[in-house]
């Protein structure tokens, strides 16, 4: 079945099952270095607003032999575990005023992202770029997150300028940063405790915010990387291991910046989702002159 024919099929299935009164849609959405992606939402009279259905893993599931009505059956047990009930006004989002204090920054990757990034503000640091997101405050969303676009500056008379500051202002705010110890961090995730003669011998710190969400957003910090500098010594190397953390390496340990960058694309080869890849270049932090910089990327390679 072709890829069209499928989302009409199952859409029209769900919204046969979801009863009259039920609105079933379909439309793309923007996704960190992917083009759009086709979500399904499904608005019932139980509540306006409903979680994001993708559409994908589906359609992979038809190619594989499964049936519309199962698939069906699929999305809406997915919905009704995820939605929640109520009526949300959400006008708010409207009025720059009342958004400004909560629209954080994130960095993604420039040239993966060149089709996303014509729909929404940004601005670019060295290969990457920043974007904005509002961060929701009610506790009913959870962690969901509004990507602002271009659509949405009109709708505030906003300008870029006003955005960039009020995210870089709250972005530290809302989420301070850390820095870890790798040791600290394999402790955490693993239980186990690396003997003391051993962790000369992985000089490795992450640097990320409080939430471990969209953590390598705190390289955009001039402070925060004086005072990592401070912490390390001097002068570190910047390995972008996901959007969500960066590794730090001290420039005096014994490493070049090549043998790192081969680190980076071996990580993101094997361990990091498509969507939450950041990149490939190394850059070092010259605490000298306060400036971070590409040190290994695949132009220099």
């Amino acid at each position: 079945m072709e890829y069209q024919d499928f989302l009409e099929q199952v859409r029209d299935s769900v919204q046969k099952r979801a009863g009259e009164g039920s609105q079933v849609r379909l439309a793309p959405v923007l996704k960190n270095n992917r083009n759009n992606v086709d979500t399904m939402t499904i608005l019932t009279g139980r509540g306006n607003v409903s979680p994001a259905i993708y559409m994908a893993p589906y359609y992979q599931q038809c190619l594989n032999g499964e049936t519309v009505e199962r698939i069906t059956d699929q999305i809406l047990e997915f919905h009704n575990s995820h939605v929640r009930e109520g009526h949300y006004d959400l006008s708010f989002y409207t009025d720059f005023l009342q958004v400004r204090e909560r629209l954080v920054c994130r960095l993604v990757n420039y040239e993966k992202n060149r089709e996303m990034l014509k729909q929404v503000p940004h601005r670019r640091f060295l290969d990457l770029a920043v974007i904005y997101y509002y961060k929701m405050e009610d506790d009913t969303f959870g962690d969901a997150s509004i990507l602002v676009k271009n659509e949405h500056m009109e709708m505030w008379d906003a300008d870029l300028e006003e955005v960039d500051d009020a995210a870089m202002s709250n972005t530290i705010r809302l989420m301070p940063y850390e820095c870890i110890y790798i040791a600290d961090v394999i402790k955490q995730m693993t239980g186990i405790q690396i003997e003391e003669s051993e962790q000369d011998q992985i000089p490795m710190y992450v640097l990320t915010n409080t939430e471990k969400s969209f953590g390598a957003a705190v390289i955009l910090y001039q402070t925060i990387l004086e005072a990592v500098s401070v912490r390390l010594g001097g002068d570190f190397y910047v390995l972008p291991s996901s959007v969500h953390e960066c590794m730090l390496v001290p420039a005096f340990a014994d490493f070049n910046p090549t043998q790192l960058r081969e680190i980076v694309c071996e990580i993101n080869e094997e361990c990091v989702a498509e969507e939450e890849i950041l990149g490939d270049t190394v850059y070092r932090y010259y605490s000298e002159e306060g400036r971070l910089a590409a040190a290994a990327s695949k132009d220099a390679a």
